[in-house]
C-alpha cells in the first residue's frame, strides 16, 4: 500500500480541496484530519470515507493501482458507498468522450439557432 497520508495530501493539493470541508464530510475533526497526512495507512472504514470525500476509488491508495495510466483528476465519483460509479479510463479516452459531448452540444445549439432564424428548412434541403 502507498503511504496513504502522502497520497491524500497530493490529491488535496492537485484538486485544490479544502481540508476543513473534507473533515466535515468524513465526520472527523479538522485536527484529526491533519494527522491523517502523517499516517501510512487507514483502516478500511476510514479509507472508504476518505476516498468518497476526495472523489477517488479506495483502490487508488494501493500499490497495484494503475497510477501511470490514470491521473487523479480523471477519476470521477469514486466511491464504494452509495450508487456512484467510477468512470476510469486513459486520459486520451476521457478527453475523446469529453470532446464528443461538447461537439454534440454545439450541434444541438446550431440547430436551435437555425430554427430561431427560420433557416432550419434551408439547411435540411442541402
Amino acid at each position: 500500500m502507498k503511504h496513504a497520508g502522502r497520497e491524500l495530501y497530493r490529491i488535496i493539493e492537485e484538486k485544490r480541496l479544502i481540508k476543513k470541508d473534507l473533515a466535515d464530510k468524513i465526520g472527523i475533526t479538522p485536527t484529526y484530519f491533519s494527522h491523517l497526512m502523517n499516517k501510512a495507512s487507514f483502516d478500511s472504514e476510514l479509507l472508504e470515507k476518505v476516498s468518497k470525500a476526495v472523489g477517488v476509488s479506495p483502490g487508488y491508495f494501493f500499490d497495484d493501482w494503475p497510477c501511470d495510466d490514470y491521473r487523479v483528476r480523471d477519476i470521477h465519483n469514486g466511491t464504494v458507498i452509495g450508487d456512484a460509479t467510477v468512470n476510469v479510463g486513459s486520459t486520451q479516452e476521457f478527453r475523446i468522450r469529453e470532446l464528443e459531448s461538447v461537439l454534440k452540444e454545439k450541434e444541438r445549439l446550431i440547430q436551435v439557432l437555425l430554427k430561431q432564424s427560420g433557416m432550419d428548412n434551408v439547411v435540411d434541403g442541402i
